[in-house]
């Protein structure tokens, strides 16, 4: 079964469910069941997506209409609750064997100040879900152990750009890294990847 799904905190402003934007509306549909893989070039000591978050609790099942989304899940990442997290997105697209940067690139330089943020785009997707708000508010990604509850919903991965996008495969590239209070960056940032193709509605 091909699932598909975005993160919690969704493809950073450039995609989302944009209700009144102009510009071209696309269904990313993966091509891996799994989901999320690691990076293809992950930096040493960066784990993927099980270094982010147990999933154990959370159930993903495909309906003919989306994700259907339930249970909880756990933060994982091993960092300070003082540290600024930086999130940053990349979707490279394969051309002639090779994968080739696009201009669909993303950074927060301070992720946890926006992130349940209801005025963000990717607020419908994941954070609005989220039973206990005020503690995902307060504790970001930074403290190990935060449960995050999630009311059930159905999640459609439905994204709006504003212009036309080749066909062929496409690699979103996630990656989230902490700084401490000196501004210096930690050795254990996290890498993964979601792979698969634009389709236009």
């Amino acid at each position: 079964m091909n699932l598909r799904l975005l993160l919690p905190w969704q493809a950073i402003i450039l995609l989302g469910v944009v209700e009144h934007s102009l510009g071209y509306m696309y269904e990313y549909v993966m091509d891996d069941e799994s989901v999320f893989i690691d990076c293809l070039d992950n930096p040493e000591g960066y784990p993927g997506m099980g270094g982010l978050f147990d999933l154990s609790n959370m159930t993903l099942e495909m309906g003919p209409d989306g994700i259907h989304v339930s249970g909880n899940t756990t933060s994982n990442w091993d960092i300070e609750p003082t540290d600024r997290i930086e999130a940053r997105l990349a979707i490279v697209h394969l051309q002639r064997g090779i994968w080739q940067p696009t201009i669909y690139n993303m950074m927060s330089s301070d992720f946890c100040k926006c992130y349940v943020d209801p005025q963000q785009y990717w607020y419908e997707l994941f954070p609005k879900h989220v039973i206990n708000q005020e503690e995902a508010r307060e504790k970001c990604f930074n403290y190990k152990g935060t449960v995050y509850y999630l009311r059930p919903y159905v999640l459609k991965m439905k994204v709006s750009v504003p212009m036309l996008l080749p066909n062929g495969q496409y690699r979103m590239i996630f990656n989230l890294f902490a700084f401490d209070v000196n501004n210096v960056r930690r050795p254990n940032g996290i890498c993964f990847e979601m792979k698969g193709e634009f389709f236009k509605i």
